[in-house]
C-alpha cells in the first residue's frame, strides 16, 4: 500500500491534472464571451442615451465594474460555502423577495412591485432567488435518490416564492424560476415526470396566462396591429427597427428614438437596426460558441457538478430565448431583459455571478483526484 506521502503526491497529480485539462484554455470562452456581449450593451445603451453623469449608458458601465468585481469574487469562493450556507443564503432570498410586496422599500413601477430600493438604487431579489435556489436544489438533487420525493420536496419549497412572485406580479418572472428548476430536476432525474406534470398543470397555467394583463399581452401577440398606438406599440415598433436596420445597420446612435424601454427589454431590436443583422446574428452566434463551450465543460465534469454547470446555463439560455422570441413576436412578450445587454445593473451583476460559478466549478480540484 501507498504511505502517506504517496498518497498526498497522487492527490496533487490528480488535482492538476484536473486543472489542465479544465483549465485556462477551457474557461476563457466561458467569460470572454460574456465579456464581450456586456461591452456591447454599454456601446448600445451609450449610443442611444448618452454619457453625461446620469445617463443609463454610463450607469451601465459602473454596474459593469461591480459585476466583474463580484464575478473575481466567486471565482474564489470555494464550492463547499454554497453547499453549507444554501439554506440561510436562501431564507435571505425569500426575505428580500417578500420585501417587494410587503416592505415600504419596494418600488412599483406599471402597476407591479418587482424591485426594493437600497439606497441609491433599485434591486430586483428575483435574481438572487434563481441564483441561490439552482445552488440549493443541485445539492437537494444529488442527495435525494428517489424521483417522486424530490418533486415533493420541489414543490414544497418553490410554493412560498411562487406566491410572492405571483402577488407582484411577474408571470415571466414566475416562468424562468420554473424553467430553472426544472432543467435542475431533468439533468438529475430525466424529463418523464416533468413533462407528465407539464401536461398535467397546462390547464391551470393556460387560465393564469389568459386573466388580466397577461390575456393582453397574447392578444397583443397574436396581433399587435389590432392596437397599433397601445398594447401592440412596442412589439411593432420592435419589428419596424429590425426592417430598418437591414444587412449592415444604419450605425451607432442613428436609430429610432420611439422605441419604449429601448435600452432595457428591447436593447435586442435597437441592436439590430443600428448594426442590422450581420450584429443580431453575432450576438446569436456568440451564445452558441458560449453554450459549447458549457457543454464541453458538462461533459468533463463530474455528476455533483454537472447539475450545476447545467443549471447556470439555463439561467442565462432561458431569458436569452424568452427576450428573443418576445422581441421577435415568436411568443408572447413578457419583459425579460437580455442577457448581458440589457440596461439593468442586478440582471448584470448575478449573470456575472453564474459566469464566476462556473469557471470555480471546473477549476477547483476534486477532493482525492
Amino acid at each position: 500500500m501507498p504511505n502517506s506521502s504517496e498518497r498526498y503526491s497522487n492527490q496533487i497529480r490528480g488535482a492538476r491534472f484536473y486543472n489542465r485539462d479544465a483549465g485556462s484554455g477551457s474557461v476563457f470562452g466561458l467569460w470572454i464571451v460574456p465579456l464581450i456581449l456586456s461591452t456591447l450593451g454599454v456601446v448600445v445603451v451609450s449610443s442611444m442615451t448618452g454619457w453625461d453623469l446620469s445617463s443609463p449608458g454610463l450607469k451601465q458601465a459602473l454596474w459593469l465594474m461591480v459585476a466583474l468585481t463580484g464575478f473575481i469574487v466567486v471565482t474564489q469562493v470555494p464550492l463547499s460555502f454554497w453547499s453549507k450556507h444554501s439554506v440561510f443564503l436562501l431564507a435571505v432570498a425569500f426575505g428580500l423577495l417578500a420585501m417587494t410586496v410587503f416592505s415600504p422599500l419596494k418600488v412599483v413601477v406599471k402597476g407591479a412591485s418587482r424591485w426594493i430600493r437600497l439606497g441609491p438604487v433599485n434591486f430586483q431579489p428575483l435574481e438572487v432567488v434563481s441564483f441561490v435556489m439552482m445552488i440549493h436544489l443541485g445539492k437537494v438533487y444529488m442527495r435525494v435518490n428517489s424521483m417522486w420525493k424530490a418533486l415533493i420536496l420541489s414543490g414544497i419549497l418553490f410554493a412560498p416564492f411562487a406566491l410572492i412572485i405571483m402577488k407582484q406580479p411577474d408571470f415571466g418572472g414566475l416562468l424562468l424560476l420554473v424553467g430553472i428548476v426544472g432543467a435542475l430536476f431533468i439533468e438529475r432525474y430525466g424529463i418523464l415526470l416533468p413533462l407528465i406534470t407539464g401536461i398535467a398543470v397546462s390547464p391551470v397555467l393556460w387560465y393564469m396566462a389568459n386573466y388580466g394583463y397577461r390575456a393582453e399581452r397574447i392578444e397583443t401577440w397574436l396581433d399587435p396591429w389590432t392596437d397599433p398606438l397601445g398594447s401592440g406599440y412596442q412589439v411593432i415598433q420592435g419589428l419596424i427597427a429590425f426592417a430598418n436596420g437591414r444587412i449592415w445597420g444604419i450605425g451607432l446612435g442613428r436609430g429610432q428614438q420611439f422605441l419604449p424601454e429601448v435600452h432595457n427589454d428591447f436593447i435586442f431590436p435597437a441592436l439590430g437596426e443600428q448594426l442590422g443583422l450581420v450584429g443580431t446574428m453575432s450576438v446569436f452566434l456568440l451564445f452558441v460558441f458560449w453554450t459549447l463551450r458549457v457543454y464541453a465543460a458538462y461533459r468533463k465534469a463530474t455528476p455533483e457538478r454537472r447539475i450545476l454547470i447545467w443549471g447556470c446555463c439555463v439561467a442565462v439560455l432561458l431569458p436569452f430565448f424568452i427576450n428573443l422570441g418576445g422581441v421577435m413576436k415568436l411568443i408572447p412578450l413578457t419583459g425579460m431583459p437580455l442577457p448581458f445587454i440589457s440596461y439593468g445593473g442586478t440582471s448584470l451583476v448575478f449573470m456575472w455571478a453564474r459566469i464566476g460559478l462556473l469557471i470555480r466549478l471546473i477549476k477547483e480540484p476534486i477532493e482525492g483526484a
